[in-house]
């Protein structure tokens, strides 16, 4: 797909499978891509968890009756307790930080191994706490208990928890031009064991390697980038029914004369408000992107998802990882790293994970 060329030490070029297009990478920036992942999925998920199942005029309204704070305190959340400290992330965070540190452990390339890797860190991230997790809960507590291996522990589900633990593994494909849907699969039935759970979860792992890799693509050539994935994935999977047609929705977005005609209100419908389905998750995610004139999300787009309504938690945390991985941890704003909850663990994790990757490159 690409070639990779090793230069001494910790400088390394990787010729990237999209035309014209070059990506130089040393051990810095890939480094401070991984700790960007993990921090911009973090803030995002922290930032987005106090406002989640509300819509875009609710949380207008919450904001114009409180105290501005840097993260906002839960308060008669329906997944969330109310003691929950300020700052602190859920299992979009805990999920993103399990798959890192599955990919940093060793394995000898095989499904097997890696996926034990995968499984093991899953349950630890399920010991610790719960807390607003979806069906993801279910499989995991089969999986410690030892009734199901990774092959059937999988629900009949279709929510969002497919995605938002896919950017690390994303990254890791983007660098080694490895990126297998047999794989993605595999690791998505373990949790999610529907056709668009898996069609999602595909087109969105290769959705970040295509924005990890090309420069400032046009919004254009990203929404037709991912109108012919999606095309391909309903095929593959051979889904019929209208709202799991991600294609359709794309072509909304296509339709505009312009990507700044890509406003709120458009990308509220399009995602059907960006709820916790898988569909509506993505193409808001999507939405949020394809309005910006070189689709190169910033700061203020994380703030964005937390604010316009939905699975702001998740969506946030979907989007700060995608700028972490972009414009690395650089792109973050340091209070919001400061303050979110242990911040020293979640850059250590990243790191690790960033360590990693240089190791097997060198």
């Amino acid at each position: 797909m690409f070639a990779v060329v090793y230069i001494p030490r910790v400088f390394f070029a990787f010729f990237l499978h999209y035309k014209n297009t070059y990506v130089a990478m040393d051990s810095n920036d890939i480094l401070e891509r991984t700790v960007g992942i993990a921090l911009g999925t973090a803030i995002g998920d922290a930032k987005g968890i106090a406002y989640e199942t509300l819509t875009r005029e609710q949380i207008i309204q919450r904001q114009n009756d409180e105290e501005k704070t840097l993260y906002v305190r839960v308060t008669n959340h329906p997944y969330i307790p109310e003691d929950w400290q300020v700052g602190r992330w859920t299992d979009d965070t805990q999920l993103t930080l399990a798959m890192m540190r599955a990919l940093t452990k060793p394995f000898d390339q095989s499904n097997d191994d890696l996926m034990t890797n995968i499984v093991n860190e899953h349950i630890i991230e399920w010991k610790e706490s719960t807390a607003g997790w979806g069906g993801t809960k279910n499989a995991i507590e089969r999986l410690s208990n030892g009734t199901h291996t990774y092959l059937n522990s999988g629900n009949q589900a279709k929510g969002n928890g497919v995605l938002m633990k896919l950017a690390p593994l994303a990254f890791y494909y983007s660098l080694f031009g490895n990126v297998n849907d047999d794989e993605i699969e595999k690791i998505c039935r373990m949790t999610h064991d529907t056709p668009i759970a898996l069609a999602t979860a595909c087109i969105y792992v290769r959705m970040c390697i295509y924005l990890f890799e090309k420069k400032n693509p046009s919004s254009k050539e990203f929404l037709e980038y991912l109108y012919e994935l999606s095309v391909q994935y309903e095929t593959k999977y051979q889904l019929m029914e209208e709202n799991e047609l991600v294609s359709t929705r794309i072509k909304r977005y296509l339709d505009v004369n312009s990507y700044s005609d890509i406003d709120e209100k458009l990308i509220i419908d399009v995602s059907h408000g960006g709820t916790f389905f898988c569909v509506d998750s993505l193409l808001m995610i999507i939405g949020l992107i394809a309005c910006l004139p070189t689709c190169e999300p910033d700061f203020n787009t994380v703030i964005r998802a937390t604010e316009i309504g939905g699975d702001t938690d998740s969506n946030a945390a979907i989007i700060g990882a995608i700028l972490g991985g972009m414009k690395g941890v650089s792109s973050l704003e340091r209070e919001h790293i400061a303050q979110v909850y242990r911040t020293d663990y979640v850059r250590q994790i990243g790191e690790e994970f960033g360590r990693a990757l240089c190791k097997i490159l060198n």
